[in-house]
């Protein structure tokens, strides 16, 4: 959202005619300095006189709490006028308040409507949600084959999500005749924009050789991409395969490292097993190699995981 509100501040100065491009360069500038309060100061007047990319504007900062106590209501109301004049950002954030009712009355069919407006326009965050409505059902009958179809869209317009759980479709034959080829394909495409989901799926594949040619360096690689997210699954994985001396050469230090942050990233049995885990591999370790994985750990968390190996 806050990249967004800088590109349409950004797009809109460019365009705007000379007597009022001086209010958007300053509410830019303020915005890039992280002065939201004034960018939302010089914003306000120009929303009021009825320019709809400075509406929308103004809608997201109340609805990200830029500059202003957050507001879903005043973001609806914001968006509200935007969208009467066919701004499709506009159209697509104040679906989704409809969408989780926030601000407003929840109202799937609502919602449905302006992502359909916005999805009209190819934005790609209207059409991954239409795709998660018919997926789940929401406000409409769930057809797998629509969500997939929507999906698709979203994902050829770059939408990392809508790549990730196409891929889901396709492993497991939902609404798509499987195909681990083309599920591996999506996955690579939402990894590679660095989605963790997509990053420890096409690990998982690449370990197993399914959809892909087994290759646990290349399972290794996207495991260690989504642990350095905090995704646990992944921390897991990673440490299992470095006690293995799956795609690299054995390392406990490494292992007991990544068990260990598993252990806090996860929940339940499967923190439980981490915990257990980091103490089976301790045992095969002496005290020196303790002490330098606990200091190694200690790295691992203050880099914000970046640093662990």
């Amino acid at each position: 959202m806050r990249e967004r509100l800088a590109l349409a501040l950004a797009a809109f100065a460019l365009a705007a005619a000379p007597s009022i491009a001086a209010p958007y360069d300053d509410a830019f500038a303020s915005y890039q300095k992280g002065d939201y309060a004034a960018a939302l100061k010089l914003m306000r007047p120009l929303a009021e006189k009825g320019d709809a990319n400075a509406q929308y504007n103004m809608g997201a900062m109340y609805m990200n709490s830029l500059g202003v106590q957050q507001d879903h209501k005043q973001a609806a109301k914001w968006f509200q006028m935007a969208v009467a004049k066919g701004n499709v950002f506009a159209e697509a954030d104040l679906a989704t308040l409809y969408e989780s009712g926030l601000g407003v009355e929840k109202d799937y069919t609502e919602a449905m409507r302006l992502f359909k407006l916005a999805a009209a326009q190819k934005n790609p965050i209207a059409e991954a949600h239409i795709a998660t409505m018919y997926d789940r059902g929401l406000g409409v009958g769930q057809d797998y084959a629509e969500a997939g179809k929507w999906y698709k869209l979203a994902g050829d317009h770059g939408n990392a999500e809508s790549q990730h759980n196409l891929g889901l479709m396709y492993a497991s034959g939902r609404g798509v005749k499987q195909d681990y080829k083309q599920a591996a394909v999506w996955y690579r495409k939402a990894a590679d924009q660095g989605l963790d989901s997509a990053q420890l799926n096409l690990g998982a594949m690449y370990y197993a050789g399914q959809g892909v040619a087994k290759n646990y360096s290349e399972a290794l690689k996207y495991f260690r991409q989504a642990a350095q997210q905090k995704n646990g699954h992944a921390q897991f994985n990673l440490a299992t395969m470095y006690t293995n001396g799956e795609g690299a050469p054995r390392n406990l230090a490494r292992a007991l490292v990544w068990f260990t942050v598993a252990s806090a990233t996860l929940t339940g049995n499967e923190a439980k097993a981490a915990a257990d885990n980091s103490r089976e591999v301790a045992k095969a370790m002496n005290a020196a190699q303790i002490q330098e994985a606990k200091a190694m750990v200690a790295d691992c968390r203050a880099g914000n995981l970046q640093k662990c190996e």
